[in-house]
């Protein structure tokens, strides 16, 4: 049955709301090396789940999962950490010295379990795109040339994985969350705490709504929405801002503030290239290369930044030396990004399943910052229509309402999340705490452990089922 002798592997039917379920659980004692080079024992498993409940279908995924084992006396609601993408993996991050420091301290506390979701990681089956474009350097890319391309790419990802017999559309946040309640069921707990961010967040809230009974606690930073899976084009615009006006204020960048700062440096460099593109030549290897770098390219560079650190710099850089003329920095960028190569397909399912309700697809036509960075959701509005997805509705993309308690991290800085998501999230969690990090990026939760002392101590008292504790705000900008 592998190479290790099961512990464990257990057929259990259970009764969900569309019907009866069954799922597989098996397990076995197993170690791990740390990459600090620390042993760990894990109960490593697998659960078979059916591919689609919707259909009732007769395909099974596997998914992997680890449950570690607190040695608290009195432990909390065991913690289940949702990993992002959507297609992460979070089987892969235990080993990494990092990430496990992370899971160590939760394990004063509760049992921990870690999966990988249906199509990510180390499931099976495993999902993913290998085909690559090139696309040209020497001209400009119109927006359809570039849809054909990854319109291309898709379908040939999508044929692949049909001929193989994969429902697509079983891909999605529904599902997901109801094998997080397999799993949940399986390993016999009557309620979990949830962490996530990003897409784990998205994922999350979802869980809360459909399982409201079975969670004792959440967790989210990054936050997405039910209905922030396609951008919100004033708020990114409004991050960039947050993050410009930090950038003016830091030491190092104290002599390259463009006049007006570096809004206004874009803008400045849009309406040149929109009056006609540049080309620039850049070493490549042994070979020089001609590169064309128009608007839509420096549009692509200007709204691709998470509020982190080193992704200041090179944003701040390159706005800088293109508004003095120097468009080299922006050139080798897109010699960088001329492989063109599809996400996981878990990018496709989960994100077009959970798309967009009619009322923000309106508000972001006409969203006034779609002038300054272009259309950033077009990726899902050319490519959505072409892979099998089920749309998840408008129940789906509601506002979560829910007394469980959540607290919510979330950092000023966070450009692909903007906090104008969280602060929509919190209207409907009547005892959630939405804590905005100031200075915090996409990552506010990892900001927090490292740069803010209280972090441990009022997590544990939160997670232990006390009082959230902490303040409104908690501002990390360097004094």
């Amino acid at each position: 049955m592998t190479m290790y002798r099961w512990a464990m592997a257990i057929l259990l039917w259970c009764a969900a709301d569309a019907g009866a379920v069954d799922y597989l659980l098996q397990s076995a004692p197993k170690s791990l090396t740390i990459s600090d080079g620390t042993r760990v024992d894990v109960e490593a498993g697998t659960l078979q789940v059916p591919e689609s409940r919707a259909n009732r279908s007769p395909r099974r995924l596997t998914l992997p999962y680890y449950r570690l084992k607190t040695t608290a006396a009195k432990p909390a609601a065991p913690i289940f950490l949702l990993a992002g993408g959507p297609g992460s993996s979070w089987i892969d991050r235990v080993e990494d010295a990092e990430y496990f420091g992370e899971i160590a301290f939760y394990l004063t506390l509760a049992d921990v379990v870690v999966f990988d979701q249906r199509g990510g990681g180390r499931s099976l089956p495993a999902m993913h795109c290998p085909d690559t474009a090139e696309l040209p350097v020497d001209r400009a890319l119109a927006d359809d040339e570039l849809a054909a391309a990854m319109q291309r790419l898709l379908i040939s990802c999508r044929d692949r994985w049909q001929a193989e017999g994969v429902d697509l559309a079983a891909y999605n946040t529904d599902e997901n969350a109801r094998d997080i309640d397999d799993l949940r069921q399986a390993l016999g707990y009557r309620r979990i705490s949830l962490v996530g961010g990003s897409y784990g967040a998205h994922l999350g809230l979802h869980y809360l709504r459909r399982y409201p009974g079975s969670v004792a606690r959440a967790v989210f930073f990054g936050i997405e929405g039910p209905d922030h899976t396609w951008d919100n084009p004033s708020g990114k615009l409004a991050a960039l801002r947050r993050i410009a006006d930090a950038a003016a204020r830091r030491p190092e960048l104290a002599d390259q503030v463009p006049q007006g700062g570096w809004i206004e440096a874009l803008q400045r460099v849009l309406k040149r290239l929109d009056a006609g593109a540049v080309t620039v030549h850049v070493d490549d290897g042994n070979a020089s290369v001609a590169v064309v770098v128009d608007a839509t390219l420096v549009r692509q560079i200007a709204g691709r930044n998470d509020g982190s650190r080193d992704a200041t710099l090179r944003w701040a850089e390159a706005i800088a030396a293109m508004d003095a003329g120097d468009y080299s920095i922006a050139a080798r960028m897109a010699l960088q990004r001329r492989h063109l190569r599809m996400d996981s397909p878990m990018h496709y399912s989960m994100d077009c399943a959970s798309g967009i309700s009619t009322q923000r697809r309106r508000r972001y036509r006409s969203d006034p910052a779609t002038a300054l960075l272009g259309d950033i959701n077009f990726e899902y509005a050319a490519l959505c229509d072409l892979w099998p997805h089920r749309d998840l509705g408008a129940g789906f993309r509601a506002d979560v309402v829910s007394d469980t308690p959540v607290l919510m991290l979330h950092g000023t800085l966070d450009a692909s999340t903007p906090i104008e998501n969280a602060r929509e999230v919190a209207r409907g969690l009547r005892r959630g705490k939405l804590v905005e990090v100031i200075g915090g990026n996409h990552g506010a939760l990892y900001n927090l452990y490292a740069r803010w002392p209280p972090m441990r101590m009022q997590l544990v008292k939160f997670l232990e089922e006390g009082d959230i504790e902490f303040p409104d705000v908690i501002d990390l900008t360097p004094k």
